[in-house]
């Protein structure tokens, strides 16, 4: 038995032996507490003095039949009713149903002692069942989410308080109405059609729609069929102020990216005159001032780089959600990066290793930065007197790996788990920090990994996995 110690079920029949014996073996075999009446009005006077978790009932009674004191009790109480008959009459059986009782039993089958277990057994099942139905009630009616069930046809049956409240009604006025007559004709019809398109596929559906200004983000559910009708749920959210902050923040999102559009302009503008400033004046300077136009040409590539990565930065976090990406040659896009930091750092060695195989991805243009930024990171953290990078790529059945090797001084297995952190830079960088975080950032949207082993003898290897695109389907 799954049944609470106090559960106390009434036993009401004419029969004083048929009242004793099933008392007794209800609390002496099934742990039950019992309470007894002869007849109907009894039985209401019992139900009005004490909590009565279960009411199991006989048919045939004098002055107030089974049907009659279910009716009688439902009208002030809310309890499962198990009817006992000792006929077996279809006729009851059906009057049963229709009434709403929640069990019914020949009285015949459970008259013998042994057999009591049966009828144990449908009081903890209509007791189990009232319990669940009760506390899913107490969730609905304390939701804030509409719920309210309707037929086919659009006669709502029923209505928890959010539903009815938010149309300025009570759920008694709402229940027997029309949906038209609540909502919006025109919303009610859009939903009763989604309503027919669940019912067809036997599963849920969900949709949005406005009332007025509110908007609604609706599941629809089939409940149940009968000979009369088909019926639908409706729980519907009220979602207008989450769209009015994704609106807000589409809007703020649009206004930093135009900023950050104009921004990125007008420095690159400046650095492109600087860097001509620069190279008109060096044929007369002396060899002192050379020095001074080498480092403004060195900080002159560090703004551009840095405009750059934060344009691939923005981008990337624009396009955070569902981004529309290109088959894309991997070996063109390591063979360009290369070659542009091979011009832009003369006093390393950057080579590549054997052949690039001929390999395509899904991605976007930012895929140049994870390189980009690998192949400058390894420049700009090594240490040496001769900084020596190495970019070897190899392929499997479904991966490409692009691994960039340094003879710098290497990563501590301490730092490793954080080198790709937002803001994180090594000791002596005077970057911003973003660079490997954006790396990390833009593998990740590929749907690919990225990690850090040590380079024999010495050294960090940085090594992007992406999947292939260009396999056989």
């Amino acid at each position: 038995m799954n049944l609470a110690p106090v559960a106390t079920i009434l036993v009401v029949d004419d029969s004083d032996f048929f009242l004793e014996i099933t008392s007794e073996t209800l609390e002496e075999k099934h742990g039950l507490n019992t309470r007894t009446a002869s007849t109907g009005s009894e039985a209401l006077a019992v139900m009005r003095d004490q909590q009565i978790d279960c009411v199991v009932s006989d048919y045939e009674m004098p002055s107030m039949d089974g049907l009659e004191l279910h009716k009688a009790i439902d009208a002030e109480f809310d309890v499962p009713f198990i009817l006992l008959t000792g006929q077996g009459d279809e006729t009851v059986a059906s009057e049963a149903i229709g009434a709403g009782i929640d069990d019914y039993l020949l009285k015949t089958r459970i008259i013998d002692g042994e057999q009591l277990q049966l009828l144990a057994n449908r009081i903890d099942n209509v007791v189990s069942q009232y319990e669940a139905r009760r506390k899913y009630e107490q969730l609905v009616d304390n939701t804030p989410d509409e719920i309210v069930e309707v037929t086919s046809d659009g006669m709502i049956l029923s209505a928890n308080t959010s539903m009815a409240s938010s149309h300025g009604m009570t759920r008694e006025q709402v229940i027997g109405e029309r949906l038209s007559s609540v909502i919006d004709p025109d919303v009610a019809a859009r939903r009763l059609e989604y309503g027919h398109r669940a019912t067809t596929a036997g599963s849920a559906v969900t949709f949005q729609d406005n009332i007025g200004v509110r908007q609604f983000h609706n599941i629809v559910t089939p409940r149940r069929e009968t000979a009369d009708h088909e019926t639908v749920q409706f729980i519907s959210r009220d979602i207008t102020q989450q769209k009015r902050h994704e609106q807000q923040l589409e809007t703020k999102t649009e206004e930093l990216a135009l900023i950050n559009r104009l921004v990125r302009h007008d420095i690159n503008n400046d650095v492109q005159l600087l860097m001509g400033w620069a190279g008109a004046v060096a044929p007369h300077v002396d060899e002192d001032g050379v020095e001074y136009l080498e480092r403004i040409q060195d900080t002159c590539d560090h703004i551009a780089e840095l405009t750059a990565n934060v344009g691939a930065f923005t981008d990337a976090l624009e396009e955070s959600g569902a981004v529309d990406f290109t088959p894309i040659e991997l070996s063109d896009v390591i063979a360009s990066e290369v070659t542009k930091s091979q011009r832009r750092f003369e006093d390393a060695t950057i080579r590549v290793e054997g052949a690039l195989p001929t390999v395509t991805i899904e991605a976007n243009g930012a895929v140049q930065a994870v390189f980009g930024n690998l192949l400058s990171n390894a420049v700009h953290h090594n240490e040496t007197d001769d900084p020596h990078i190495t970019v070897t790529m190899t392929v499997t059945d479904t991966v490409a790996r692009v691994t960039v090797a340094d003879n710098g001084p290497g990563i501590s297995d301490e730092f490793k788990p954080s080198v790709f952190d937002k803001d994180e830079m090594g000791k002596k960088s005077d970057g911003t920090g973003i660079g490997l975080y954006l790396v990390e950032t833009l593998v990740e949207q590929y749907g690919g990994d990225i990690w850090i082993d040590d380079n024999d003898p010495r050294g960090a290897a940085f090594t992007v996995e992406l999947p292939r695109s260009d396999l056989a389907t």
